[in-house]
């Protein structure tokens, strides 16, 4: 561009000196003629009368003019084709502030879990006008479109570089979650213990959820600045949605998926006639557990955290246990049977 902003400067130069030469003119009405003559005002005041001004003006002006222009918007449109294609390859610094930022996606299946990840951010509330981009060079071909079409951006490095940390402006993340590259291999934590002191040092002041393969490395995280650590569970990237909106939820969550500590238990134990709020309170207070849902009676669908008044009519109840206190089926039959009202008493 500033090549052809010295081209045209010459030629209306020349212009300036041919109609000084072929018209008699003074420099500063050449440079007025030249002026209107190449914005097209052309007042009429001056013009070219000779020949050989004529041919300057048509050469100069004209075609030169012509020329320029189309050099112009030829040299805007490969801006910008240029422009747009390292936005896709991951090569354009976005300068976004408040974003989400996802780093190091896994080596398997990546575009799926990262797109149900982000569909997990768009449906919260707490999440959803933030936007969201990922440091990875595994998508030099631009990001796939299933991600893409969710308006998320990307930046084609790696996130144990600062340079690459950098270009995303991971000092101005509202969240950073540091996935884990192999949700199996504990050596995995190493990498991303290394990307939480990067982000640290440089100083990233949001939050950071790293996941975590081996347990025993969540208090080292902790100690190097990471606010959360989580389990890789690929089956539920709501996971790490949970444990950003609400911390805490995710030891929560962790706890009913494994074999240890609490657990939901079910009984096959049919109740009818009474409301969820006596039910929950009757199981609570007999130390039994907490209820968290029931499948209706011939029915396929579970009704999971009902509202208290909610009139249950059930087969299956399922209620969250402390390790060892499950209850046989009959006894928490008896215990809830005198909360049971047949349909006609409760007509």
């Amino acid at each position: 561009m500033q090549k052809l902003l010295l081209i045209a400067l010459l030629l209306a130069a020349l212009h300036i000196a041919a109609m000084v030469t072929f018209e008699g003119l003074t420099p500063f009405q050449g440079l007025w003629l030249t002026l209107t003559t190449m914005t097209t005002v052309g007042y009429g005041d001056y013009s070219a009368e000779s020949v050989s001004g004529r041919i300057s003006t048509i050469l100069l002006v004209f075609l030169g003019g012509i020329w320029i222009a189309f050099q112009s918007a030829a040299t805007y449109f490969e801006h910008r084709s240029e422009r747009r294609e390292r936005m896709r390859e991951g090569r354009w610094r976005w300068k976004l502030t408040g974003h989400i930022l996802l780093l190091n996606p896994p080596t398997r299946h990546a575009p799926t879990y990262l797109a149900r990840l982000i569909r997990e951010f768009r449906a919260s509330r707490r999440f959803r006008p933030l936007p969201v981009q990922i440091v990875s060079s595994d998508f030099s071909d631009g990001l796939p479109d299933e991600i893409a079409e969710m308006g998320v951006v990307h930046y084609a490095g790696e996130a144990w570089e600062d340079s690459s940390l950098r270009a995303a402006n991971a000092t101005e993340a509202d969240v950073i979650v540091i996935l884990a590259a192999d949700d199996v291999d504990p050596s995995t934590d190493g990498r991303t213990l290394d990307i939480v002191d990067r982000l640290r040092s440089l100083g990233a002041k949001g939050r950071i959820l790293v996941e975590c393969v081996d347990d025993a490395n969540r208090s080292r995280f902790k100690r190097f600045g990471a606010d959360l650590a989580v389990r890789p569970m690929r089956g539920y990237p709501e996971m790490i949605v949970r444990a950003l909106a609400a911390p805490g939820a995710e030891a929560i969550l962790e706890d009913m998926f494994t074999s240890r500590g609490d657990e939901v238990w079910r009984y096959d134990v049919a109740v009818f006639g009474c409301t969820w709020g006596k039910l929950a309170s009757t199981l609570i207070s007999a130390n039994i557990g907490v209820p968290i849902a029931f499948r209706g009676a011939g029915e396929s669908r579970m009704r999971i955290n009902p509202d208290s008044a909610t009139i249950v009519d059930a087969d299956k109840l399922f209620v969250l246990v402390r390790e060892g206190n499950a209850r046989p089926d009959a006894e928490i039959a008896a215990l809830l049977k005198p909360l049971c009202v047949s349909p006609g008493a409760q007509e």
